[in-house]
C-alpha cells in the first residue's frame, strides 16, 4: 500500500525520531511512504495535502486534536485514516483499536489485516468530535482527571478551584431530541458521548447536584472513574442536542479533550458517516 503520513512532533508521546521510525517500519512491511507532513505550524495544509495525495491511506500520529483534524480533512469520501497514539489521553486510538498498545504494535496489527470502516462523529456549532464533548465549567475535569492519573492530586484540586467548577449556581438547559419527542433537563454540566453501537447516537450525561457537597462528590467520582460511573448523573440517549446557558453567557467546552468556547445556544448533531478509518480485522 501507499501511505501519506501526518506526524505532530509536538505531541507529548511522539518520539523525536518518529518520521524515520515510521518510514522504516512501513518499508519493513513492504509498504511505501509517498508523503510526509511533520510541521506543526503548517499542520492544516499538510493534512489537506495528505488527504488529496492519492495515497491508499493516511497515517495520523499525534494527539487527539491532530487525529481529529486528519479525520475531518479526509472525511467519508477520502482515504481511510490509520490512527496512531501520540498524545496524553489518546481517546481516539483507544476507541478505534480497543487497546493501549504502542504505536508500533498497533501499526503491525493493522498492516497484517487492514480493514476500512466508517465511523460517526458529533458536530457542535460546526466543530466535530469523535469521542466526547463536555459542556460547562466542569470541563476542567478533563485536565484534572489526567492530573489524578499521574498522581498529581494537588494539581487536580487547583484546577477545580481555579476554574470555579464547584459552582452549583451555574446552570445549563439541555434539550435532547428523540423520535418520541423532546426532553428538557437542567444541569451544571453535560457530557455528550458518541456511541457507534447499532445506529449511531449520543449518550448524554447531565450533572445536576443540589449542593456543593454533592458536586464535590461527583467531581471526585469523575476524576477517578469517569463520567459514566459518577453519581448525581442523569443519563439519556439522543440523536440531536441543544445546550443553553440560562444567563446567556458563553459556554466553556472540550471536544475530544481540546478546549473551546461556544456562544449560547450550542446545537449538537450526529454525523453518521463522518470519516473512514483503517484498523485491524477481527482476528487481530
Amino acid at each position: 500500500m501507499k501511505f501519506a503520513a501526518i506526524i505532530n512532533p509536538m505531541s507529548r508521546t511522539v518520539p523525536a525520531d518518529a518520521a524515520d521510525a515510521l518510514e522504516a517500519a512501513l518499508r519493513e512491511e513492504g509498504h511505501e511512504l509517498v508523503s510526509l507532513g511533520c510541521d506543526t505550524e503548517n499542520l492544516l495544509s499538510d493534512v489537506e495535502a495528505a488527504a488529496s495525495s492519492g495515497a491508499d491511506a493516511v497515517i495520523a500520529w499525534g494527539g487527539d486534536g491532530t487525529l481529529a483534524c486528519t479525520l475531518n480533512a479526509c472525511g467519508p469520501e477520502g482515504p481511510p485514516v490509520l490512527i496512531l497514539p501520540g498524545g496524553t489521553m489518546n481517546m481516539l486510538p483507544h476507541r478505534l483499536h480497543g487497546t493501549d498498545d504502542t504505536w508500533r504494535e498497533i501499526l503491525d496489527k493493522v498492516l497484517a489485516d487492514p480493514q476500512a470502516d466508517t465511523i460517526p462523529a458529533g458536530e457542535a456549532a460546526g466543530q466535530r468530535f469523535y469521542i466526547a464533548a463536555l459542556f460547562g465549567r466542569m470541563t476542567a475535569f478533563a485536565g484534572s482527571r489526567e492530573a489524578v492519573r499521574k498522581g498529581a492530586l494537588l494539581e487536580a484540586a487547583q484546577a477545580l478551584v481555579q476554574g470555579n467548577v464547584l459552582d452549583v449556581e451555574t446552570r445549563l438547559r439541555i434539550s435532547s431530541r428523540h423520535l418520541s419527542g423532546e426532553q428538557l433537563t437542567s444541569a451544571v454540566a453535560a457530557a455528550v458521548v458518541v456511541s457507534a453501537k447499532r445506529k449511531p447516537s449520543f449518550e448524554l450525561a447531565a450533572i445536576d447536584p443540589e449542593t456543593t457537597l454533592d458536586l464535590l462528590s461527583t467531581a471526585i467520582d469523575t476524576m477517578m472513574h469517569g463520567w459514566k460511573e459518577a453519581e448525581q448523573v442523569e443519563r439519556d440517549i439522543s440523536h440531536a442536542i441543544t445546550v443553553h446557558d440560562l444567563d446567556g453567557k458563553e459556554i466553556p467546552a472540550t471536544l475530544d479533550g481540546e478546549q473551546v468556547t461556544f456562544d449560547t445556544p450550542v446545537e449538537i448533531r450526529m454525523i453518521e458517516k463522518a470519516a473512514r478509518v483503517l484498523r485491524a480485522g477481527a482476528d487481530h
